[in-house]
């Protein structure tokens, strides 16, 4: 008893530790998930060390719905996945969300009983709202998504996503701060919540303006300008989607070089720990190329397996290329994978837990 006490506790600090793996680290045992807008299916590849060993390798399935074509409009990083029930999400930029259960047994067609289509509430939303990132917060059940319109922004809470009756309308607009605008980003697990914003009031009594990312709860983000990352020394640029290593403490934060004029790396990497250092802090550390990756619009993140995963995008259109980071802190550039031709792909989602 006293050993199983020992080793138990040694295993529990190991999880406090910056920098340390929880047990269930490494790279094998994922796949990787994509919704294609022109054909309205979802590509599953279901071993992405073989993947990464052999990008032009096709899809091991293409799974369809009839309510797939409920969401063709898909969100930019409008895909999420909770690795803990096993469950695919598919949002689409005006509010409608899919549900695919026991998605890790789906080959073919998803039978009625296992995907459900319910929507956000018509009540709270933007002038002109458009949905985008969506991501998922499995410890507590919430589905967390953004939306911008009217000059505003905001992010919707669905808590029990995973009970959701189909045919219903659901959440609230949770997450806001007033003059914010731009929010293309969010990020959660465990209660805390990660969101990029593209501009906002002035921050700090340097009064920090520009692209900034905060951190907060299911209730809200701190108003005193304490939680926030913002100036000249953060790389932060447009469009900054979010993904988040649980199992590292680390926030990928994604920036679109094209429509930016920009020519740095693409990717930002901050540790959770920055957000109580000191506002104009400068990354962690920076990945990818600006000369493959110069659009970057999505990342994607499993949370505790050692992947990151982007898309590419142009306006409002995706494209079927997709960027493929193995142990993305180590310095080694992406793969790139390529979807069936004619695919539009605007979100992805990796289960750390396929196998």
């Amino acid at each position: 008893m006293t050993t199983r006490f020992f080793l138990g506790l040694a295993a529990s600090l190991l999880l406090l530790v910056p920098g340390c793996k929880d047990p269930g680290a490494g790279t094998a045992g994922s796949a990787l998930y994509t919704f294609d807008s022109t054909s309205s299916h979802v590509y599953i590849w279901t071993d992405m060390e073989k993947l990464y060993d052999s990008p032009a390798s096709s899809p091991t399935y293409q799974i369809s719905s009839s309510l797939f074509s409920q969401v063709t409009n898909l969100a930019w990083g409008g895909v999420c996945f909770d690795t803990s029930r096993g469950i695919l999400y598919l949002v689409s930029d005006t509010g409608s969300i899919v549900r695919v259960t026991s998605i890790r047994t789906q080959t073919g067609t998803v039978p009625n009983a296992q995907a459900v289509l319910y929507s956000l509430s018509s009540s709270g939303r933007l002038t002109s709202g458009v949905f985008g990132q969506a991501c998922l917060d499995a410890q507590n059940d919430t589905l967390y998504i953004t939306e911008n319109g009217g000059g505003s922004t905001q992010i919707w809470a669905v808590p029990g996503a995973s009970g959701q009756v189909g045919g219903t309308t659901v959440g609230s607009p949770s997450l806001l701060v007033s003059g914010d605008s731009g929010g293309t980003g969010v990020a959660a697990a465990s209660g805390v919540v990660y969101a990029f914003m593209q501009n906002g009031s002035p921050v700090g009594i340097d009064a920090w303006t520009g692209p900034r990312l905060r951190k907060g709860t299911a209730a809200g983000f701190p108003l005193n300008g304490s939680q926030v990352i913002i100036g000249t020394n953060t790389g932060l640029g447009l469009y900054g989607a979010l993904a988040l290593d649980t199992g590292d403490g680390y926030l990928f934060v994604a920036r679109h070089n094209t429509d930016s004029a920009g020519t740095a790396q693409p990717i930002q990497v901050f540790t959770t720990g920055q957000f109580s250092s000191g506002l104009n802090a400068t990354p962690y550390k920076t990945l990818g190329s600006a000369v493959s990756q110069p659009s970057l619009r999505v990342i994607s993140h499993p949370g505790t397996k050692d992947w990151l995963v982007g898309l590419s995008g142009e306006g409002t259109t995706g494209s079927n290329t997709i960027f493929l980071w193995k142990v993305p802190t180590g310095g080694t550039d992406a793969v790139t994978v390529t979807a069936p031709s004619g695919a539009v792909l605007k979100g992805v989602a990796v289960d750390g837990n396929a196998s």
